[in-house]
């Protein structure tokens, strides 16, 4: 389980994709965590199971659901990344529940400076549109944020300059494959409602 709260940048180190594997491996620096091998780390939001650990750099398998599931496919060398590690039960949890398991993709539209926040619109498919309402939480690759507005397929957001400055939304291009983790209450809700 995660917050939404990231506290780390990472470095993609190297990503490698073979008939046999997928491979990520990471820098991040000044951890200072007990992070072993076989934990878990959340990368751009994803739950990820750390294989190796050689000084810095943090190694992860990636599996075919992952790629094929998730914007980590699209990783290239010297990209950065949002890590946030797992919640502990003596920890602030100042974002949302999140579990790192994407539901969708989304597809940055629209950003623009507004005073000294962003405004972002981000699109997304249909079936995940009905999880998401107005002043709802939702993670973009590992962000917790608020909802300001769902218009059908399409989700605005503001951004404030904290989580500009300290997290990779600083990067985004436009047309850029975003991660999304909807509210996983929504979802448990509907499976009750529905069998």
């Amino acid at each position: 389980m995660f917050s939404g709260i990231i506290e780390h940048l990472g470095n993609v180190e190297s990503i490698s994709h073979t008939d046999v594997e997928s491979r990520l491996v990471i820098k991040i620096l000044k951890l200072n965590s007990k992070i072993l091998e076989g934990d878990s780390i959340a990368v751009n939001g994803v739950c990820l199971t750390v294989k190796k650990i050689i000084k810095d750099n943090y190694e992860f398998d990636l599996s075919p659901e992952t790629i094929k599931v998730t914007a980590l496919s699209d990783l290239i060398k010297n990209d950065r990344v949002n890590v946030e590690l797992p919640l502990t039960l003596n920890k602030f949890i100042s974002g949302h529940i999140t579990t790192g398991h994407i539901d969708t993709i989304g597809i940055l539209k629209y950003i623009e400076k507004m005073k000294d926040a962003w405004f972002l619109k981000i699109e997304i498919n249909k079936l995940s549109s009905k999880y998401i309402v107005q002043k709802g939480s939702i993670a973009l690759d590992g962000v917790s944020l608020t909802v300001n507005v769902i218009d059908k397929t399409l989700v605005d957001l503001m951004i404030i300059p904290h989580t500009y400055n300290n997290t990779i939304i600083k990067f985004y291009k436009l047309g850029q494959r975003i991660n999304i983790e909807v509210d996983y209450i929504a979802k448990h809700l509907e499976k009750l409602k529905n069998g």
